[in-house]
C-alpha cells in the first residue's frame, strides 16, 4: 500500500515537494544507478542473488553474508527517506524500507535491530498499539537519510535461516523488486554459470506421464556438451530443461542465473531475463522451473518453454512457447546460452534428433485417473466425503486428475483423502470440503483440515463448518483430513528457574511450545500493564527486555504471559517476582 505525502507548513515542504517531484515526475535511471554505497562495510559475498529459484517464488534480492554472525553495521545506499518500518515474527523479521529521490526503494531486512531513533519511534508504536508485529508509515520528513548513514544493524529475524542481510532494490511507482546487480551494485564476479544436466520433455498428450530424457554435460575446450558424445534424443513435441546455476567470487552457494536463450539451427526459439519481478507474479517460479524434480530432490531444472497458464512476465520471447517439433530423422543443431548479472557466459552445444522410442512411460505413474481438468475452466471432483472445487486458472496445465481414499489415521474425524500429487504445483487457492465422521458435537469448534506431510508434520488450513462439512482453501496438492486440537499450548521458562533469577537479568526468555495448530495470539503482562514480547517464530522463543523505565522500582511484580493457538486453546503463565 502506497503512501500518500502528507502537506507540512514546516521548512520540510521543500524537501518533500523535492522528492515527490523527483520520485514522481522522472523516469528511473537505470543502469546508471551504480554508484551507491555498499549496505555493509565488509566484503560481500552472496548467499542468494536476485530471482533464484525458491518455493512459490522468485527471490526478490540478495542475501549478503554476514560472517555468520549478528550486528554488522547496515548503511543506506543513497540518500533519501524511511518510508516504511516493518516488524514481523515470519517474512523479512525486522525491516526497514528507503525511498531515493531517483524513482528507487530499497529493503533492508532480516536485521538484529535499527538505529536508535528508529528503533524508539517503533517502541512507542509497538506500545501504542499493544502489538510487537506493526507495519508503519512514518511521513517523508520524520526520518531524512543521508547517504551511507547507519540505520540498523544486520540480524537473523523473522523467517531467516541464518545470520545475513536481506537487500532490495524496487520501483518506487511499480513497487516491483529489480535486479541489484544489474541496475545498483557491482560485485566482483569472474565465474561463469554452470550447465549441468540437459532434460527433454515429451509434450505429448499426458505429457506427466513420460519420463524426461536426461543427459549430463561435461566442459570441454569452453562449451558444455552431452558426456555421451551422441545425439540427444527428442519426441515429435519437446521441451528443454536445464540443471543450472551460478557461482559468485568468494562463497559456494549456488545461486539463479540471469538470463538464458535457445537456439534451434542457430534461430532463436527462447529467451528469459530475470531483470525484474513482480510480487502479483512470484508464484509462477513453480512453473518457471520443474516443479516435481524441485519438490522431489531439490535440483533445479529451468525449463526453456512455457506451460499453458504461465503469465510470467520474465520471458523476452519464446516461439510456440519453447516446444519444438521435430518432423524429420536428421540431427538438429540446439545450443544454449546462460549468463549471469555480471556477463559471464557458459554455452551448450549439442545434436537433437527424434527418437520418440526413447521416451518411455514412467514407472511411478498411475496410468488411471478420476478426471480430467483443464487449467483456464472451473473443475468441480466429488466423491464420497469430499469436494473440490478448482477457479479457473488454479493450474499451470491441464492435468488428469488422481483421487484416493485411504483409511482414517488415528486420531483424525475423517478418512485420509489423497487429492491428486503433492508434485504437482497449484497456482490459485482451491476449496477443499471434507466431511467429518464420529466427530462429537462438543469438539466441532477444535476442529481443523489438515494437509498431512508425514512424519507427524502437518499444514494448518482451519476451516468453516457447513453442516457436516469443514471447508477451507488450500494451493496445495496431498493428502488431507479432518483433526482436533485441545491441546493448550506449553510455556518453560529458557534462561531462569526462580523468580529469585529475575532480579538482575536484562531479558527473560520462555519457549513456547504448540501440539498441532499453532501459536496463533500471544500477550505479556507486568503488574496489568501491556509488555513487548519479541516473537521469534522460528525457534519459538518469546524474549522480553526488561524496560526500567515503564515498571517501578523496589516492589514486587507480577508476570504474565498468555498464549493461544489456532484453535483458541490457551495458557498463561505467571511469576511474582522482586525488583
Amino acid at each position: 500500500m502506497k503512501k500518500g505525502i502528507p502537506h507540512l507548513f514546516t521548512y520540510n515542504l521543500l524537501i518533500i515537494c523535492q522528492f515527490a517531484f523527483q520520485l514522481y515526475g522522472q523516469e528511473p535511471s537505470g543502469s546508471n544507478r551504480k554508484t551507491l554505497q555498499l549496505p555493509v562495510d565488509i566484503p560481500i559475498f552472496l548467499a542468494g542473488n536476485f530471482a533464484e529459484p525458491r518455493l512459490n517464488h522468485f527471490h526478490s534480492g540478495i542475501d549478503i553474508k554476514t560472517n555468520g554472525t549478528t550486528g554488522i553495521p547496515v548503511r543506506s545506499v543513497s540518500e533519501g527517506y524511511v518510508s516504511r518500518i516493518k516488524v514481523e515474527a515470519g517474512g523479512y523479521g525486522k525491516a526497514v524500507y528507503i525511498r531515493h529521490p531517483d524513482g528507487y526503494t530499497t529493503l533492508y531486512g532480516h536485521l538484529l535491530s535499527f538505529s536508535d531513533n528508529l528503533s524508539q519511534y517503533v517502541k512507542e508504536e509497538q506500545y501504542r498499539r499493544e502489538s510487537f508485529a506493526v507495519d508503519l508509515f512514518p511521513e517523508p520528513a520524520k526520518f531524512v537519510i543521508k547517504k551511507g548513514q547507519v540505520i540498523a544493524l544486520s540480524g537473523n529475524s523473522g523467517s531467516s535461516e541464518g545470520p545475513h542481510l536481506h537487500f532490495e532494490v524496487r520501483e518506487t511507482q511499480s513497487e516491483n523488486p529489480i535486479n541489484p546487480l544489474v541496475k545498483s551494485i557491482d560485485l566482483p564476479d569472474g565465474i561463469p554459470p554452470v550447465i549441468e544436466k540437459l532434460y527433454v520433455f515429451s509434450l505429448k498428450e499426458r505429457r506427466e506421464r513420460i519420463k524426461p530424457v536426461s543427459e549430463p554435460l561435461k566442459k570441454s575446450n569452453g562449451v558444455y556438451r552431452p558426456l555421451a558424445g551422441t545425439p540427444v534424443p527428442f519426441d515429435n513435441v519437446s521441451g528443454i530443461g536445464i540443471e543450472t546455476y551460478d557461482l559468485l567470487n568468494g562463497s559456494d552457494n549456488h545461486c539463479g542465473i540471469y538470463r538464458i536463450k535457445g537456439y534451434l539451427d542457430d534461430e532463436i526459439f527462447f529467451e528469459t531475463c530475470l531483470d525484474k519481478v513482480s510480487f502479483s507474479e512470484t508464484r509462477y517460479m513453480n512453473s518457471f522451473m520443474d516443479y516435481k524434480m524441485y519438490t522431489t530432490n531439490h535440483k533445479t531444472i529451468i525449463k526453456l518453454f512455457i506451460d499453458p497458464n504461465n503469465k510470467a512476465s520474465v520471458y523476452r520471447f519464446a516461439r510456440n512457447r519453447g516446444q519444438l517439433e521435430l518432423k524429420d530423422k536428421t540431427a538438429h543443431k540446439i545450443k544454449i546460452t546462460v549468463d549471469d548479472a555480471a556477463g559471464n557466459q557458459s554455452v551448450a552445444i549439442f545434436d537433437a534428433i527424434l527418437k520418440s522410442d526413447r521416451f518411455q512411460d514412467d514407472p511411478d505413474f498411475n496410468a488411471v485417473y478420476n478426471a480430467f481438468f483443464k487449467y483456464g475452466e472451473s473443475n468441480t471432483y466429488q466423491a464420497e466425503g469430499i469436494e473440490v472445487v478448482f477457479p479457473p486458472g488454479a493450474l499451470y496445465d491441464d492435468i488428469y486428475f488422481d483421487y484416493a481414499v485411504e483409511s482414517q489415521k488415528p486420531g483424525s474425524y475423517s478418512p485420509l483423502h489423497q487429492i491428486h500429487r503433492m508434485d504437482v504445483p497449484v497456482h490459485l487457492y482451491y476449496r477443499l470440503a471434507i466431511e467429518s465422521t464420529k466427530l462429537p458435537p462438543a469438539l466441532k469448534p477444535k476442529a481443523t483440515l489438515v494437509q498431512c506431510l508425514g512424519n507427524n508434520k502437518y499444514n494448518i488450513l482451519g476451516g468453516n463448518w457447513e453442516g457436516n462439512r469443514l471447508v477451507s482453501r488450500t494451493r496445495n496438492f496431498g493428502a488431507f483430513c479432518i483433526m482436533v486440537d485441545t491441546v493448550k499450548p506449553v510455556i518453560k521458562p529458557l534462561n531462569f528457574s526462580s523468580a529469585n533469577d529475575l532480579k538482575t537479568l536484562s531479558n527473560i526468555k520462555l519457549k513456547v511450545k504448540d501440539d498441532l495448530s499453532g501459536v496463533q495470539t500471544y500477550r505479556g503482562e507486568i503488574d496489568g500493564k501491556w509488555i513487548l514480547l519479541e516473537y521469534d517464530a522460528r525457534n519459538s522463543i518469546l524474549e522480553y527486555k526488561y524496560d526500567s523505565r515503564r515498571n517501578k522500582s523496589g516492589i514486587q511484580h507480577r508476570l504474565a504471559i498468555t498464549v493461544s493457538d489456532q484453535l483458541a486453546n490457551s495458557t498463561t503463565y505467571t511469576i511474582s517476582f522482586f525488583r
